[in-house]
């Protein structure tokens, strides 16, 4: 082949990527829109809910950051840097990671690349032994200046830019499989007529829009998608969209932000409208559904991450609890569960490894672990590249789905929690008996 027309097909595919990776995580952390200003510091403590008699950590620091836009005009993520916070002031009265106090620094890029730029060269200054847990459009700025230094950007929930996906220092925890498994619920569930929902973000829809009709396909179900709506970007009014997905349909699939949600639904009550809604975990939350119980009873919602009630979660709710957590922010969602996932993996890692601990040393045990999650995301062989949809894909080393159900405008998992491989179900193939949710509440 010649090699200019290699190149060209590899940049667009780089492209595509990211698109892909917008498509999937748009506006998913929960964490919501506009300027927000204040501390998002954790004041520390001693104890929690589960008595801890251990001796205290002691030794130097492990130092690590998270990073995540809360000043910021568009999509914030205070919910972020608070669990990273909590994190640290929960496991310092918890014995630390491997006996050694944790030092977390929180770092806000402002939804800037510049400043997140800034942000990974303080982390190389610091000496961060890796960045945990963090979220951004802005990969392209951050992940060559930690590679640069052997950096791992560890445990995210979701990547937004084609290079997250790609690059060996990046260890994705969140899923990229929660796309298929709008379709797959609600073929399980019995929908018959269904009317799919997107932000119209052009190629990132496409190919999100395929993955449903993939997923379709792999159920044999692909003449139950009745229609497509895209709601423009800037959209105010819902209604127009509203009526197009309410017309002959029985299920809607909504892959919308949390800022989209209230005026749909508003549209969606207003229409009197009846079917079923299915949304992704982060966008169709607790903060969108209470003032919408009516039209959301019976609503699916799809996640990477179970359900803050469930006991796996103790520890987090305790944190919460405890050192007084700003109330505005969402925790049962991409941002909060996902980022106290990552640091309960780096500690499992950490305390897994032997000889020092430096960024290097992390970053090339990271590399080949297995992290297990215990539920409260499905465990991660990272070791397993994924091969699926190429190369350009290869960091979505999780590909599974878990559910709630909202009842009385409160979430509830659905089946304890269990998990579901989307894998076939993206590459449109059959899935096998035990990657099928059940159908129903």
């Amino acid at each position: 082949m010649n090699n200019r027309v290699f190149s060209h097909r590899r940049r667009t595919r780089g492209v595509i990527a990211a698109a892909i990776a917008v498509a999937l995580v748009l506006a998913a952390c929960g964490g919501g829109s506009g300027t927000k200003t204040g501390d998002v510091v954790v004041p520390g403590g001693s104890g929690s809910a589960s008595a801890y008699t251990g001796a205290p950590p002691s030794g130097d620091p492990i130092n690590v950051m998270t990073i995540a836009s809360v000043n910021y005009t568009g999509p914030n993520y205070a919910n972020i840097l608070t669990t990273a916070k909590l994190y640290e002031s929960w496991i310092n009265a918890h014995g630390g990671v491997a006996h050694r106090p944790l030092k977390v620094t929180t770092c806000d890029e402002q939804g800037d690349p510049n400043k997140i730029a800034a942000c990974g060269r303080q982390a190389v200054a610091n000496k961060s032994v890796a960045v945990i847990g963090s979220f951004t459009f802005n990969g392209a700025s951050i992940v060559p200046e930690l590679a640069a230094s052997n950096i791992s950007w560890f445990g995210i929930c979701c990547a937004a830019s084609a290079i997250e996906l790609t690059s060996p220092i990046v260890q994705q925890i969140g899923s990229g499989g929660t796309i298929a498994a709008f379709a797959v619920k609600a073929v399980q569930d019995g929908c018959k007529h269904i009317s799919l929902v997107v932000l119209d973000a052009g190629a990132a829809t496409q190919f999100g829009i395929t993955i449903v009709k993939n997923a379709l396909k792999s159920m044999n179900a692909s003449d139950r998608l009745k229609s497509t709506v895209l709601i423009p970007l800037t959209a105010q009014d819902y209604s127009a969209q509203v009526a197009q997905a309410t017309d002959g349909t029985d299920c809607i699939m909504a892959s919308i932000g949390e800022a989209n949600f209230p005026p749909f639904l508003s549209a969606f009550a207003s229409s009197g409208g009846t079917q079923r809604l299915y949304g992704p975990q982060g966008n169709l939350d607790g903060k969108v559904v209470k003032p919408f119980a009516e039209a959301t009873e019976g609503a699916v919602i799809i996640g990477a991450y179970s359900d803050l009630s469930l006991p796996v979660w103790n520890d987090y709710r305790a944190a919460i609890s405890q050192y007084k957590a700003p109330s505005d922010q969402d925790y049962n969602s991409l941002g909060g569960l996902g980022t106290w996932a990552a640091y309960v993996a780096f500690q499992q890692i950490v305390e897994g490894m032997t000889g020092p601990l430096t960024a290097a040393t992390f970053l090339a045990t990271a590399q080949k672990a297995t992290v297990k999650m215990n539920g409260m995301s499905a465990d991660v062989d990272f070791t397993k590249p994924f091969t699926g949809l190429g190369a350009p894909f290869a960091n979505d080393y999780n590909r599974t789905a878990t559910f709630d159900i909202v009842h009385n405008g409160k979430l509830t998992p659905f089946k304890d929690g269990a998990f579901y491989d989307m894998t076939n179900a993206m590459l449109g193939q059959p899935l096998a008996p035990a990657d099928l949710p059940p159908g129903g509440q």
